[in-house]
Formats: C-alpha cells, structure tokens, sequence
C-alpha cells in the first residue's frame, strides 16, 4: 500500500479509538493487514527505477501521506497521539528501507553468504515485512487499494456514529 493508504487508515483508527495505548498499536497492525491485500505501490517493480527515483517518489509520497492523514483526521483528538498513530503505520516500511537504501540493488536480491551482520538484519527485517506483501500492477493494484482503504474508512466509521 502506499504511504498515504497506510496514513488515512491510521488517522481513521485514532478517530475511532482515541487512546494511543490502543491505536498505535492497532495502526501498527493495519500495516499488515493492508499490505496482504493485492495492491501497487511505489515499491512495486522499483528495480525498474534507479534507487533516487524510488527513493525520492517514496518520501515524497510519504510526507504527502502524512499531512494529508493529519489535516484529515486533527481536531478529532490530541495532536500527538495523532501523529504517533499515522507513523506506527508507516514503522513496518521504513524498518525495511535500510535493505533498499544500503544493500539491495537491480541484481541483487539477497546477502551473499559472507555479508555483514547489518547486511543480514536488514535483509530479515525486509523478508520478514514481506511475508505480508501482495503486490500487483497498476490499474487493478490501485483499485483493489481504494477498495481496501475504503473498507476500513466504513469499518471504523461505524464505531464514530
């Protein structure tokens, strides 16, 4: 999902249940719960592109994600716990970006045998984010994200009403 789906689900949570004990931790969990439905990202096919690329399109994205989500969502609660919601929803992402960002590349899809120690955290970091991860092409993959998105804005609409 992208940055921005993860963000309007979480400010979505922090709407419906107000207590950051419940929705960071609930956000957090969204993210997977999200990523396992077939969706496109800015990740998806991103060995098509050069790392800046990627890298610039996703914190771009990001950060429009993010201020979108809190202009959105604020006045529904506290500022902070806000915030702390929308980024436990981005958390699983940026732990598998030092994979990207310092080891993986066009051809190389895993550590050699004799690769550092933080080469072999962040490669089990990125494995272990992706068991969840069902990515597809655009258009469908974009539709089936509006859909999910969709989903959980109605799903937690119900409990504001």
């Amino acid at each position: 999902m992208t940055a921005t789906a993860h963000a309007i689900v979480a400010g979505a949570i922090y709407r419906a249940i107000p207590n950051p004990a419940f929705s960071v931790p609930l956000a957090f969990a969204s993210h997977f719960i999200m990523d396992a439905m077939p969706h496109w990202d800015f990740g998806t096919n991103w060995r098509k592109r050069s790392k800046t690329q990627t890298g610039m399109l996703a914190i771009a994205e990001t950060v429009i994600g993010i201020t979108l989500a809190y202009f959105l969502f604020q006045g529904k609660g506290d500022s902070l716990p806000l915030l702390a919601t929308i980024i436990a929803s981005e958390l699983p992402d940026w732990m598998e970006a030092p994979w990207y960002i310092f080891f993986a590349n066009k051809n190389k899809h895993k550590p050699k045998k004799r690769a550092g120690f933080w080469e072999k955290l962040a490669y089990r970091i990125y494995q272990t984010e992706n068991i969840f991860h069902a990515k597809t092409d655009a258009p469908f993959g974009i539709f089936t994200q509006i859909a999910t998105v969709g989903f959980f804005l109605l799903l937690l609409n119900q409990n504001t009403v």
